[in-house]
């Protein structure tokens, strides 16, 4: 039996803590491969593009992630809304923006 078929959302959930610091969008984006039990050319559909372009994307670390590259890959893993989240903030801070989470989280709560 696969070990990934007998594992629920709540397991999973579970079992998540915070990632470290040093973790990028692109390791994030293996990590939730290796889950779904795929590869990296499975993102080729969902990017529009030839598997040989995905692994360039993967292998320049100097450019970070496109909105469009991050949204793909979030509907092709059919991420829950936690890790899509976890996964955009990510790759927004890799891409240079300043996000101020508690100004987030005063907005949520109102």
């Amino acid at each position: 039996m696969d070990r990934a078929t007998y594992r629920t959302a709540g397991m999973l959930a579970k079992l998540r803590r915070p990632q470290p610091a040093r973790i990028t969008a692109r390791d994030m984006l293996r990590r939730h491969l290796h889950d779904a039990g795929r590869n990296l050319d499975s993102l080729a559909t969902a990017w529009n593009c030839r598997r040989f372009s995905v692994w360039r994307i993967f292998q320049r670390t100097d450019r970070p992630l496109q909105p469009h590259h991050v949204e793909g890959a979030i509907a092709a893993l059919s991420l829950d809304e936690f890790d899509a989240n976890e996964l955009r903030l990510r790759a927004a801070r890799e891409a240079g923006w300043a996000i101020d989470t508690q100004f987030l989280m005063e907005q949520s709560n109102g």
